[in-house]
């Protein structure tokens, strides 16, 4: 089994949930094990880097095109994985063990409420539009919870917000909806990065020596200033990117 591939982006579409004591991870809408999807021997990532990034896994086994099993939590935050996105890549499997480069270290950063509001109308499962009271304060990007629901907020209406993935849960009119936001501390992800991406991010924040494989930590100072670090991996060209974009839209 090679240590590293060059895909950054394989098929990745649904949600899903993990079982930490099983290892489990059940799948809706996936497509595991198919031509292009998760394989063993690759990694999947919880959250996507750079927004609501909750840890990477190396894939063991897969069962069936909604069910695989990990090796270990040891690169996750702790944070219960219930209905999120994920991503898969052929990223290196070391960096999953390596607490400098994986979400293991978990509650560093710090969160706050933006608002608390209400559902004005049903919305059910498999929508990813909900019609909120109020959205004073409210930017995409926040992750939005209702009962079982934690989605990260794509756009902000007037009377709505869009999900980045569908509900699994239903939400009743009247059901309390709480927006937050991260405005410390630090993530780290290992990315997929090609030649244009470290050429269009040279007058940025993020920008870096080599292609490949690159190890990216993202914190806010204590005067609320992003800074970046950034450490190659595996220096390579041809890496397919299509999971996180270089350099984020952060």
């Amino acid at each position: 089994m090679a240590l590293w591939g060059n895909n950054d982006n394989v098929g990745s579409g649904g949600t899903v949930s993990l079982n930490y004591s099983t290892l489990v991870v059940t799948g809706s809408g996936t497509t595991f094990g198919n031509v292009g999807a998760a394989k063993t021997g690759d990694v999947i990532r919880f959250g996507a880097a750079f927004n609501n990034h909750l840890g990477d896994a190396v894939i063991v086994g897969i069962a069936s095109t909604t069910q695989l099993s990990i090796a270990s939590t040891a690169g996750l935050s702790g944070a219960a994985i219930s209905g999120v996105q994920f991503q898969i890549s052929e990223s290196p499997k070391f960096a999953v063990l390596d607490s400098h480069l994986n979400q293991s270290g978990g509650g560093d950063t710090e969160t706050i409420t933006v608002l608390v509001s209400a559902a004005t109308t049903n919305a059910g499962i498999g929508t990813n539009i909900v019609f909120v009271n109020s959205l004073t304060g409210v930017i995409a990007g926040d992750t939005f919870v209702s009962g079982a629901n934690t989605r990260i907020v794509s756009t902000v209406g007037v009377t709505s917000v869009s999900l980045a993935s569908t509900i699994s849960a239903g939400i009743a009119t009247a059901a309390v909806i709480t927006f937050s936001r991260v405005t410390g501390g630090h993530e780290t992800s290992v990315i997929g990065v090609e030649d244009a991406g470290t050429e269009a991010a040279i007058s940025t924040k993020f920008k870096l020596s080599h292609a490949g494989w690159v190890g990216v930590t993202t914190y806010r100072d204590n005067e609320g200033n992003i800074r970046v670090k950034s450490e190659v991996l595996v220096a390579m060209s041809g890496i397919t990117t299509g999971n996180t974009d270089y350099p984020p839209a952060i």
